[in-house]
């Protein structure tokens, strides 16, 4: 990887915010015509701590709390995931959030081999990641272009035993 737009070529999600995670998993399964949405409530990722455990770092600083409700749901190899800022250091979701809409586009996603080496591109560019952790088998960082593209752009490492949880649920949307 040379540049940021090396961090773009494995697409993997559109990432949306809402006010009621219920309402937006409806409009995409009787609107859009998905599958059954998986939903995680209070997904927490505060108080963890690099190296020990899942974690997320805002703005500079561990988060203590951080949870969300999150809905997943895929199209083919298009993962569609909706957040809906719960409690914590959660402000980079809940500035996006539309009241009343049942969604707004918040980010895109890609996956990269290293995610070490995407975060030595993003400070060559003289970029931080806005938030950045690791849950489970997935290492994730947020790049803010929302004064350039706007929208935020997230880069994700799958560095798990197998099949990454995306593929599952790509294998449900081709059921």
């Amino acid at each position: 990887m040379r540049s940021l737009s090396d961090l773009f070529r494995n697409f993997l999600q559109l990432g949306y915010v809402t006010d009621d995670i219920d309402v937006a998993a409806t409009y995409l399964e009787s609107t859009l015509g998905t599958v059954e949405v998986v939903k995680h409530y209070k997904s927490s990722l505060g108080g963890g701590r690099p190296g020990e455990s899942d974690f997320v770092v805002v703005g500079g600083e561990l988060a203590d709390e951080w949870t969300i409700d999150v809905a997943l749901v895929n199209a083919g190899p298009t993962n569609l995931e909706i957040i809906r800022p719960v409690g914590g250091s959660v402000d980079l979701y809940r500035g996006a959030v539309r009241p009343g809409v049942p969604a707004t586009l918040h980010h895109v996603a890609f996956t990269v081999d290293d995610f070490d080496e995407a975060t030595a591109v993003v400070e060559a560019s003289g970029k931080a990641w806005a938030q950045f952790g690791r849950s489970g088998p997935i290492r994730f960082g947020y790049l803010d272009l929302t004064a350039e593209l706007g929208h935020f752009v997230e880069i994700m490492e799958y560095s798990g035993e197998g099949n990454s949880p995306f593929d599952a649920l790509e294998a449900l949307s081709n059921a």
